[in-house]
């Protein structure tokens, strides 16, 4: 009689326990899936670059930069680069792609180091590149870049 007692309690925990688990494994289903961007940011914060040219020369780098106005010179273990961009966002990533593509521009993109404060802070530009019409695209690189700069001046 107590045997039976004790079956029939436990099969009841065991679907309380089954339904509790299917329900967390939904809720962290979801809760990953709507922040995996914040998350993937916050561990492993990088961001892609846009560079016309590397050289091992500061000299040349900075002759070379002249005929890109809207450049910076970023230096990574002696190696110069003229980077025309920088962006964490992919889709505005593609957006700027398109648009250097259609200015007749060849460039080369690479992904970098960077820490999360920088990504939060370039994350504003870009979401008005993403709204912007593509007269303003210029305007807004700039910014990102001088953010860029001052980023590497503060780190390096």
């Amino acid at each position: 009689m107590w045997f039976n007692i004790v079956v029939m309690l436990m099969k009841e925990n065991i679907k309380i326990f089954l339904i509790a688990l299917i329900l967390g494994m939904v809720v962290a289903f979801f809760l990953s899936y709507k922040f995996k961007e914040p998350i993937a940011y916050a561990l492993n914060p990088e961001a892609t670059i846009l560079y016309v040219g590397s050289y091992n020369n500061i000299d040349i780098a900075t002759s070379k930069q002249r005929n890109y106005p809207n450049s910076i010179i970023y230096e990574e273990e002696g190696i110069y680069k003229i980077v025309i961009g920088i962006f964490g966002d992919t889709t505005v990533l593609d957006l700027m792609k398109s648009y250097f593509h259609d200015q007749g521009l060849n460039f080369y993109e690479e992904k970098i180091k960077t820490n999360s404060t920088f990504l939060r802070e370039i994350n504003n530009y870009e979401l008005l590149i993403k709204s912007s019409e593509t007269s303003y695209y210029d305007t807004l690189n700039k910014s990102l870049l001088n953010l860029f700069n001052e980023y590497i001046n503060e780190f390096n």
